[in-house]
């Protein structure tokens, strides 16, 4: 099994409306960003959904922080964002567009170890249309 597959390990969720400002709803600040940090070794799995129901807003360093300690430090961690708002979007799209390559790359990966490809290709399977 390919060890960037985030299917080998359990999936866990952060309610991030836990660590928002009670009064804003807003994560706004590098200091939240540590504590969800800090709460990633308490959870299983390599598969983490963000959930940010409740939350109103983001802040570049909140996601700044947190994104890119996980990309430096937890390579194998795949943060997943979701319920989130049209106003945190804009700072969640560099990330959601490197979680889709990596979702692609792991795609490939387990498609050349298992030669679905081939057999993807022979029932014209979309993804291995050229």
């Amino acid at each position: 099994m390919n060890p960037s597959d985030p299917s080998r390990g359990a999936t866990a969720t952060i309610h991030l409306s836990a660590y928002a400002s009670p009064t804003t709803h807003a994560l706004d600040s590098v200091r939240q960003a540590r504590s969800v940090i800090a709460s990633l070794g308490r959870k299983a799995g390599n598969w983490i959904e963000l959930d940010f129901s409740g939350v109103e807003s983001a802040s570049a360093a909140f996601t700044d922080e947190l994104f890119g300690f996980v990309e430096r430090e937890l390579p194998d961690i795949w943060l997943v964002p979701t319920h989130y708002n049209e106003t945190i979007r804009p700072l969640l799209n560099r990330h959601l567009s490197l979680l889709q390559q990596r979702r692609d790359r792991a795609w490939c990966l387990a498609s050349i170890a298992t030669g679905f490809e081939g057999r993807a290709a022979l029932a014209g399977h979309p993804r291995t249309r050229r």
